[in-house]
């Protein structure tokens, strides 16, 4: 399923305690008032947009922090807590409309000051054990990346993947080739026109850019095949805009 950046709901509204951002929040919000460093006080945040400088304002309290928002204000800002083990919450704030552009970009604010922590495509789930998963739409499946947060270093980094999980199925309508590898073009299968096949998992392409895409044929031989095949020489792929 596409994932989109949440719709604004409201404007302003005041949080007991900071809710976990997973999929199905409330989407970000301009302004808020949240207890982030655990000191039982509530802080009033929020998110403006400098015109002049073309740039999102995070305000939290006395402490600023900015960002470039290259023609397009902030969509908001949501509360998420990386780590339950402690009493902080921290805050992402929502930028860019497609799934090409749209970031979270993470902070956290120790009573006085705020610190970033690093970005993220999106923030699909963060359930409070130093672990954020974001999926990122790329046609016809959801990329799943995996972020963790590094409280001594107090940034969130990417945990690489060889692989991708894809999980689509596909009917050939114009026979073509798998390869044996990412590397070796030699064909390992030909698949049937009017075969079923499955797509398993996408890596990243090492010369051309893209993906190549792990392919089970429907006699249950797997090879690569390009992107640009699956997409000219198959149907039924759960396409979107």
């Amino acid at each position: 399923m596409k994932t989109q950046a949440p719709v604004l709901a409201v404007l302003t509204f005041t949080l007991l305690s900071a809710p976990v951002a997973r999929a199905g929040d409330e989407g970000p919000v301009q302004a808020a008032s949240v207890d982030l460093n655990g000191d039982g006080k509530p802080e009033a945040i929020s998110v403006q947009f400098d015109e002049a400088k073309d740039q999102w304002v995070l305000k939290v309290g006395t402490a600023t922090a900015r960002g470039a928002a290259e023609g397009n204000a902030s969509n908001g800002f949501t509360v998420v807590d990386l780590d339950a083990s402690d009493k902080r919450k921290e805050l992402a704030v929502h930028t860019g409309q497609t799934d090409a552009d749209q970031q979270a970009h993470l902070y956290a604010f120790d009573g006085k000051s705020l610190k970033p922590l690093g970005a993220v495509p999106n923030i699909t789930e963060a359930k409070g054990n130093g672990i954020i998963l974001s999926d990122t739409w790329q046609g016809f499946w959801n990329r799943r990346d995996k972020f963790a947060l590094d409280a001594k270093a107090g940034k969130v980094t990417e945990v690489p993947q060889e692989l991708y999980a894809v999980g689509v199925e596909a009917r050939v309508k114009t026979s073509f080739a798998l390869a044996r590898s990412r590397t070796d073009k030699a064909a390992v299968a030909t698949l049937a026109q009017g075969s079923t096949i499955q797509v398993l998992a996408a890596a990243k392409a090492m010369r051309e850019g893209g993906y190549l895409y792990l392919v089970k044929s429907s006699t249950g031989l797997l090879g690569w095949a390009t992107e640009k095949d699956l997409l000219v020489k198959t149907e039924g792929l759960p396409l979107a805009g």
